[in-house]
């Protein structure tokens, strides 16, 4: 038993401390104008950040602070209680924050000792506790893409088209995030240590006022608030105060009088698009049709865009059609898949999901939250899992058009596959679950691996992957970590942050769980604090006009913000560029292969190049012929399964080799280490200052040396022999 007398398996205690704690706080709501207690808090919080750089470059720290204006507001459009008309102390302000830090504190508890499964448990406490998942970067390109279908039907019914709903938008991102509150804050005398008057923050209020810094119709922002007691019916106790999504994940804006205010960004941009869309359905029921034909073209147009940034040589095939076996009686029928990207032997399998994801709560409404994780999950793998079985019965498949109810044109037979990826992408963000969603009932185990991601997410893929080859090693090390019972991270990102720090991080995982024993879960840091830090840091001219002064003021405070990305050596990394900016898919998929390697195999690679580089260049002018080369997985036995026999050639970029195709072709066959086996041969080219500037990739294998004619291959042979003799097996020296 703890010191409060409060055991910690006892719910029934835990019930108590969140209803006692509410009518605190419900007290203390009541002492205060609703509008001035808004404007406290935000100046509160925007304070306690100003204080704290990693607060303002990361986010919110604590839970309590990141939902104290969500809930508040919460409170006031749902409870029928007579407001006062002033400002609170600061002694009441600082009361109402430890109420508030204690009230999240038991709602945790009682979350975590619920009999109830630990999906449900896990996804309502990061519901309840965490918010702001679209990065600010993103906003304009994100609300264009989603909104812009709509333009004509928000005309219709609000006089308001898409680019106004954006712009409005974004200018209440750059209100509510940036420093342009602080010039209104110093000009009314605020201080951390000074108390301000009631007509002093009735003053600061205007800053939230959504008509002036928007210019939307009042109809429509109307539409999207709530008044004081709007929604006094909303929760039946107060144990739903928590539990519960709560009223503004619906309407956003607070309503006092005749003017609306906006003053949680996150809540407003986690929840807009679908919020858009509700506003529309109640204005004109007629139209619930046409939204859902927009929102399926959307689904399938959006993810296919994001792709091609990341991988714009892929062949990409959209609503695609196949024959498999359907039903009890194994008939083939006719099936559809929402499409697929082809990049090399990679096939990525996308099915894309545009209904919504339940806005209950997991523990609000149990059933319906599973139902939508079971549409936007487990039917399209099941979808994708179905292609990819069909696929693998003759490691073929054909892909068809449809062009009438009947009528299927060939498109392409897709084969010589060697890796594929389900990919399921949802126009909702489930963050609080999608990392995790691989392991659970939703996802029945086969070898095609899962990523689940929303378009929230797969949004900063483009940005974090310039190059084909470590997205696709990614999606590799990823699909690895689907399989690994140890990994359970809370975030999608926390994947992509792992990646960079430790290649494969499903093995390093692995590791540290056989160095002890028994052991049940590992407990996994989050690995995204780079990822936040260089996206808050991101120059966004959407939101800042003042971005290029804020940005010098954070370098000089605390260094500037590097792109996160893996630790390479640099020359090591310098030759993966180089693979991936030739756009061959040979040469891309040498990178992917290189990438595969252990650290000390690539520093034995990266010292292969850096000192057979000076050597080369000394050479030059002596007249002496020297080809550098090492061949990475060459040991029958010892080889890494996954890898083919790598041979890199270093050579001057001057070098004929380049330019002339045969005297290349024949120069490779007469180094390749077996004849038997395929070997990938990469030349590298490199110039006098060092830089490596030239690739080309041939692979060798016995179909060259079978196709030669008897005399050509006998000259060969002794060739072959001669050199092999002059070699020296120990190519990393």
């Amino acid at each position: 038993m703890n010191d409060t007398g409060f055991p910690f398996t006892d719910i029934t205690k835990w019930e108590k401390n969140i209803a006692e704690g509410l009518t605190k706080i419900r007290s203390t709501i009541s002492k205060a104008n609703p509008l001035i207690i808004m404007v406290q808090l935000h100046v509160l919080k925007f304070f306690k950040h100003l204080g704290d750089i990693e607060a303002s470059v990361h986010g919110n720290i604590s839970p309590f602070e990141n939902k104290m204006l969500d809930i508040t507001q919460s409170l006031i459009v749902s409870s029928d209680l007579n407001t006062g008309t002033r400002c609170l102390d600061k002694n009441e302000i600082n009361e109402y924050m430890e109420l508030l830090e204690s009230l999240f504190t038991a709602a945790t508890m009682y979350v975590h000792l619920t009999q109830k499964d630990d999906l449900i448990k896990y996804s309502q406490g990061m519901q309840m506790n965490v918010s702001g998942t679209l990065y600010p970067f993103f906003e304009k390109d994100h609300f264009t893409d989603m909104l812009s279908p709509y333009t004509d039907l928000l005309d219709e019914n609000f006089g308001i088209t898409s680019m106004d709903l954006v712009e409005g938008l974004l200018a209440i991102s750059r209100h509510l995030r940036t420093m342009g509150f602080m010039e209104v804050l110093l000009d009314s005398g605020a201080s951390p240590e000074k108390e301000l008057t009631e007509n002093v923050f009735l003053h600061l209020a205007e800053y939230f006022n959504v008509e002036s810094i928007t210019g939307w119709p009042q109809e429509f922002i109307k539409e999207l608030s709530l008044q004081q007691g709007e929604c006094k019916d909303f929760y039946e106790n107060d144990l739903q105060v928590m539990i519960k999504e709560p009223p503004i994940k619906y309407k956003p804006f607070i309503g006092i009088g005749d003017k609306y205010y906006c003053f949680s960004i996150d809540n407003l941009i986690d929840n807009f698009y679908r919020t858009v869309l509700r506003a529309l359905r109640r204005k004109n029921g007629s139209i619930t049709n046409k939204i859902n034909d927009i929102q399926k073209d959307l689904s399938e147009e959006l993810p296919f865009k994001l792709f091609k940034t990341i991988l714009p040589t892929a062949r990409t095939y959209q609503n695609i059609f196949y024959k498999a076996p359907v039903g009890a009686n194994g008939k083939n029928e006719w099936c559809e898949c929402d499409g697929i990207i082809l990049f090399d032997d990679v096939m990525i399998i996308i099915e894309v999901k545009g209904g919504a994801l339940s806005p209950v709560s997991p523990f609000s409404d149990e059933e319906a939250y599973k139902k939508s994780l079971n549409d936007l999950a487990k039917n399209p793998y099941e979808q994708s899992l179905r292609f990819y079985e069909e696929y693998k019965k003759a490691e073929k498949i054909e892909i068809y058009q449809k062009e009438s109810k009947k009528r299927y044109k060939l498109i392409t037979a897709i084969e010589n596959i060697k890796f594929i990826q389900a990919c399921c992408v949802t126009l909702d963000d489930f963050n609080e679950i999608a990392s995790r969603i691989e392991k659970t009932e939703f996802i029945q185990n086969s070898d095609l691996p899962v990523w689940c991601v929303s378009v929230n997410d797969l949004r900063v893929y483009p940005e974090l992957f310039s190059s084909p080859s470590l997205f696709l090693n990614y999606l590799y090390q990823r699909s690895k970590a689907t399989r690994n019972p140890y990994i359970k991270l809370n975030d999608e990102l926390d994947h992509i942050g792992m990646y960079f720090a430790y290649n494969d991080y499903s093995t390093h995982i692995s590791e540290i769980a056989s160095e002890e024993e028994d052991i049940g879960e590992i407990y996994i840091d989050s690995h995204r604090e780079e990822i936040d830090a260089y996206m808050a840091r991101k120059i966004n001219s959407n939101l800042d006009d003042d971005d290029d002064e804020r940005e010098i003021f954070l370098d000089l405070l605390i260094g500037p913000a590097e792109k996160p990305k893996q630790e390479m050596e640099f020359v090591f990394e310098q030759l993966i560029n180089l693979l991936d900016s030739t756009r061959d898919n040979m040469c891309i998929r040498v990178a992917r292969y290189l990438l595969l390697l252990d650290s000390n195999s690539r520093d034995n690679l990266s010292e292969f190049l850096t000192s057979r580089s000076k050597k080369l260049l000394e050479f030059r002018r002596r007249k002496a012929i020297l080809t550098p080369y090492m061949s990475p997985n060459y040991k029958k036995g010892d080889g890494i399964r996954e890898l083919p026999i790598i041979s890199i050639f270093l050579l001057h970029t001057s070098n004929k080799i380049f330019k002339d195709v045969v005297q290349r072709k024949r120069f490779l066959m007469e180094r390749v280490l077996y004849e038997d086996e395929p070997t990938y041969c990469v030349v590298v080219g490199v110039n006098n200052k060092k830089e490596l500037k030239k690739v080309i990739t041939h692979i060798i294998g016995p179909e060259q040396f079978q196709a030669l004619p008897e005399s050509a291959y006998n000259r060969l042979k002794i060739t072959r022999e001669q050199i092999s003799k002059s070699r020296n097996i120990k190519e990393f020296e």
